[in-house]
């Protein structure tokens, strides 16, 4: 099922989904999942943690042959540790301290040094070619990296580090189908990022800072703090889902901008859309395809019984383009007010850096529309990443003209979403 042609156009096979039926078996995933289309179906159960849990790490080691498991062990012990993949009550535990650094207060004192990041991302291309850059090479790759870096106090001669095991963990997170070598470079990947922060939080404990790293070391609730263990956890999982949705909105946020000239034309002539126009994106190109879970027991779910075990694909991408929630749901408008995208999920399992991603958004498209006049693609078609979990564009090479004096942008606090 996952061809290239899948996986560079899934709508039409989605819509043949959502038409016949709310629950359908599928071998292509992990090797046979239930696959849940719908909107309605999947914010019931992304709400239900009596049915079903997250705690289902497991699924990645268990979808390679049983001689590699002892190997790839260590895999389940990093993930498992994730935020996403724990559940209540220690996901509230763990949750609740980790908020106290995503505050808006700390979020919005980011946001003069996200500008500058910007800013810099774009000179340095532009001073490489005053006429043409690829987005994703030069800028919406780097920036979620260099944001999420300087969050969290990582230097910044080391984010390029962190970029090659991210790409590394990427490719086993993101295929439904992984292959034994993605599995061994994700462990690899995983092995380099918790020695690095093995090192770097005894530092950060003894030369506390205003950074993400030290919030949370000295985040606290009634007595509760974060372990080492789940602080290492927690700064891995922030990187890699920091990066892979922020980058993807980027790249295909852009790519839409270009495929539909008018509502590009619309976005110029009314900056103000920019809110919903992210929204817009997120819901018509989700960067982030499918979640799943796993049940605790057996029970029926819509006429069909799904057995203790089996896995649960709930398919954002399908979900995102319901008619029963989306009125015109294949139309790309950026003027759309009811948009409930599930994107970054739903519910107790919400992403916890979502208002993160927004603001990088929000600055990067205003900071590109405002310093460039003219934006049109540089060849032909671009071409998706393999990886169909995480979608996103391998490349997308843009003609510009330079706008002849860029309108000086706020830096003032904006309220999130």
């Amino acid at each position: 099922m996952f061809s290239r042609a899948f996986i560079e156009n899934p709508y039409p096979q989605y819509q043949e989904w959502l038409d016949n039926g709310r629950i359908f078996w599928s071998e292509e995933f992990f090797g046979g999942a239930w696959v849940i289309p719908h909107h309605k179906d999947i914010q019931e159960l992304l709400r239900d943690n009596d049915r079903l849990t997250s705690e289902k790490a497991g699924n990645l080691v268990k979808q390679f042959p049983p001689q590699y498991h002892q190997e790839l062990r260590s895999l389940d012990d990093y993930i498992a540790g994730w935020l996403s993949f724990i559940d209540p009550p220690k996901h509230i535990r763990i949750r609740r301290l980790l908020q106290k650094g995503f505050t808006p207060e700390v979020l919005n004192s980011f946001r003069p040094r996200i500008q500058q990041i910007v800013d810099r991302l774009l000179d340095q291309a532009i001073a490489r070619d005053p006429h043409k850059l690829d987005w994703v090479a030069d800028f919406s790759y780097q920036l979620p990296v260099q944001v999420v870096g300087t969050m969290l106090g990582v230097p910044e001669k080391d984010h390029h580090r962190f970029m090659h095991w991210l790409d590394k963990i990427g490719m086993l997170m993101g295929s439904p189908t992984a292959r034994l070598e993605d599995g061994r470079n994700a462990k690899e990947a995983l092995d380099g990022l918790t020695a690095y922060f093995g090192t770097l939080l005894p530092d950060r404990r003894a030369n506390p800072g205003r950074d993400l790293i030290s919030i949370l070391i000295a985040a606290e609730e009634d007595g509760d703090v974060l372990s080492e263990r789940e602080l290492f956890a927690q700064c891995v999982f922030f990187f890699f889902a920091g990066h892979e949705t922020t980058s993807n909105l980027l790249c295909n946020g852009l790519h839409l901008l270009l495929r539909y000239p008018d509502q590009m034309a619309l976005l110029r002539q009314q900056p103000e859309l920019i809110n919903t126009m992210i929204e817009e994106s997120l819901r018509y190109e989700s960067p982030f395809q499918f979640t799943f879970r796993q049940a605790r027991h057996d029970f029926e779910y819509a006429g069909r019984k799904i057995e203790q075990g089996q896995v649960v694909i709930l398919l954002f991408g399908a979900a995102n383009r319901d008619a029963e929630v989306f009125v015109n749901p294949q139309v790309y408008d950026i003027t759309r007010k009811k948009n409930p995208q599930l994107t970054f999920g739903y519910g107790l399992h919400h992403c916890i850096g979502a208002v993160t991603a927004r603001l990088e958004a929000e600055l990067a498209f205003t900071t590109l529309l405002n310093r460039l006049k003219t934006i049109s693609l540089d060849g032909p078609a671009p071409e998706l990443h393999d990886a169909f979990r995480f979608r996103g564009l391998k490349a997308l090479p843009i003609r510009f003209g330079l706008a002849d004096q860029p309108v000086p942008l706020p830096v003032e606090v904006t309220s999130g979403h």
